[in-house]
């Protein structure tokens, strides 16, 4: 697959090969408000969950709620490193005003839990089938997504984003010849924003790169971006979650250091 040539607003033209050199593979994600069987990619909505498996609670002993589901089955082969098949889960905190985001410990799942199905049972009845347990205290609970969503997925490519904490180096002659011009800036940011949902590529921040400061700079990879988008996703205020792993837990399909983070304006 070719990569289509990046457009660039005329002011940064001069940076193009700085910016270009950066470009990665990633999967972007497109929701339909439906109904889905427990074996397809959600937003929101009912697990793949074998019977023989503890389902995931807090602290508290209040089951997660899923955030997103992905069955790599339906995925195209497009990023290295990710599964080609399997059901991908995350879930997080319902019942918790952060949703079980740990600000000390992003790679604390006690609020969230990251589950992989290496090996996926067809036989329905052998899966939990009833969920209800998980929405008992509806009235009580917060979830950025509101409906249930499948989702289909499509290739594409991208260049750093402005925010990533690696720009500061790469883009650093860029910042400094924008720095006294808040428009050139904005536009800047604007043109390199990485919003929406994907698997792969590069993050968006409505605040800052939580691996800045050198506890998570390993987390390279973006497992999962879920953005504010649509009528029926919201992270606090207009805000976006993100999840990050390492290339090597990634191959090794190590899931229990994935850090998770999420903000708003």
């Amino acid at each position: 697959m070719s990569v289509k040539k990046l457009e660039l607003p005329e002011a940064f033209e001069k940076f193009r090969e700085v910016i270009e050199e950066t470009i990665q593979p990633f999967i972007n994600i497109e929701t339909e408000q439906r109904k889905t069987s427990l074996f397809e990619s959600k937003f929101e909505g009912e697990p793949y969950f074998p019977l023989t498996m503890t389902y995931p609670k807090n602290a508290e002993g209040q089951p997660l709620k899923l955030l997103a589901q992905i069955n790599f089955a339906d995925v195209p082969k497009h990023v290295p490193n990710f599964p080609t098949e399997g059901i991908l889960q995350f879930y997080i905190d319902a019942h918790d005003d952060v949703l079980g985001m740990d600000f000390d410990n992003g790679q604390n799942q006690q609020g969230f839990r990251v589950i992989f199905h290496e090996h996926i049972v067809e036989d329905e009845s052998q899966l939990v089938q009833d969920f209800s347990f998980v929405d008992a205290n509806k009235e009580d609970m917060y979830f950025p997504v509101e409906k249930e969503m499948a989702l289909s997925f499509e290739s594409g490519f991208e260049p750093l984003s402005a925010n990533d904490f690696r720009s500061n180096v790469h883009y650093a002659a860029i910042f400094e010849g924008i720095e006294d011009n808040d428009d050139l800036e904005d536009e800047f940011y604007e043109t390199l924003n990485s919003t929406g949902h994907k698997i792969g590529g590069y993050p968006f921040f409505t605040q800052e790169d939580p691996r800045a400061y050198g506890e998570y700079t390993d987390s390279l990879i973006l497992l999962l971006q879920v953005d504010s988008v649509g009528d029926h996703i919201m992270w606090g205020d207009v805000g976006v979650g993100n999840f990050f792993i390492t290339e090597d837990e990634l191959k090794r399909r190590d899931f229990s250091k994935v850090l998770y983070n999420w903000d708003c304006h």
